[in-house]
């Protein structure tokens, strides 16, 4: 009986030992975050990030994803114009629309979403590689 409960208490101490490790692993920030360029093996690379979004975590996804998609097309000589509008009602409502415009002569511009990651407060930081 002394056994059993000896090897109970064993695993359980085990278990919780090894999900504070994992929660210190989970708020670490990724080394591609501060230079995206170092795990590139020397692709055409950039990160985008977004905070909240009034529409939800897709459109903010969405955003990171395009920023990082702009940053690219800049990278390789794609003439890139985004304009924000913000318009604001007196009964404290707000919209917002985001025009991205790339103006482009036979240039494709394809990527891979390689990684996400959310901070602490929120923001989602998303990181890409320009495909041959």
């Amino acid at each position: 009986m002394k056994i059993i409960l000896f090897i109970i208490l064993v695993l359980f101490l085990n278990s919780c030992t090894n999900n504070k490790d994992l929660k210190v692993i989970k708020n670490q920030k990724p080394s591609w975050l501060n230079n995206p360029t170092k795990e590139a093996n020397g692709k055409v690379t950039a990160v985008g990030c977004a905070f909240k979004h009034y529409k939800g975590i897709a459109a903010q996804k969405k955003l990171a994803i395009s920023r990082a998609v702009d940053e690219i097309a800049l990278q390789v000589n794609v003439e890139v114009t985004s304009n924000t509008y913000r318009t604001k009602s007196s009964h404290s409502s707000s919209k917002m629309s985001i025009e991205s415009l790339q103006k482009v002569q036979n240039t494709n511009i394809s990527t891979t979403l390689m990684d996400t990651y959310t901070n602490n407060e929120g923001e989602i930081c998303v990181w890409l590689i320009k495909n041959n």
